[in-house]
């Protein structure tokens, strides 16, 4: 329950910061056009009326946008984060997917296809391969939030039976749930400067955001 709470924590706040640090950017450099679902976000009154200067404040905004919220499937994750991204270097699908399967923390369990079988295959092989990939990854994480959901809102026993846990499966669930985290952080950390870049700030302001 805590490590699923943990992530949910996590890409909440990842996408607080995210979405303040453009909207600081874009007070520095008010000439850039940033996309409209940043451009038209909702943002609460207190934080524009604040004292609360420059990323501080916009930060307040974001987080209270999704307060609100969990963040805890793959679907809203992506729904969240894609926007960041580069059209075709997406969070989390076949273009992308390949270093995860082939990554050193990568378990068979993840995707249904351990490193060494991954890396005979042919391109075309693989092709199918990652798809066949992300479905697995998605179909693994979803019963682990699940498990949350039902532990805080069924007392664990989501058709009247008190689930089975053991000390191994809670220690795997907490190493792919650090996997999860480890491999989208990355993928953050590289992806939004290049995000910043291609709307077109210059460096001085994606240097100050991006500290």
């Amino acid at each position: 329950m805590f490590a699923v709470g943990a992530v949910d924590a996590y890409f909440s706040d990842a996408y607080a910061s995210l979405v303040a640090k453009t909207l600081q950017a874009k007070e520095t450099e008010p000439a850039v056009i940033i996309p409209d679902r940043l451009m038209n976000l909702k943002i609460p009154a207190v934080a524009v009326l604040t004292q609360a200067q420059g990323g501080w404040r916009w930060r307040m905004a974001a987080r209270a946008l999704i307060e609100d919220e969990n963040v805890l499937s793959l679907t809203k994750i992506q729904q969240l984060f894609n926007q960041f991204f580069r059209k075709n270097h997406k969070l989390l699908n076949t273009d992308t997917i390949e270093p995860w399967v082939l990554h050193r923390d990568s378990k068979m369990r993840f995707f249904g296809i351990s490193k060494t079988a991954y890396g005979a295959l042919t391109p075309q092989q693989k092709g199918t391969e990652k798809k066949k990939a992300l479905v697995h990854f998605d179909e693994h994480f979803e019963p682990i939030f699940q498990r949350r959901h039902d532990c805080i809102h069924n007392c664990d026993r989501p058709k009247a039976a008190l689930q089975p846990i053991t000390a191994t499966a809670t220690e795997k669930a907490v190493y792919d749930l650090e996997f999860l985290v480890s491999r989208c952080h990355e993928m953050f950390n590289s992806e939004y400067p290049i995000y910043l870049q291609n709307i077109g700030f210059n460096a001085v302001t994606r240097n100050r955001v991006t500290q």
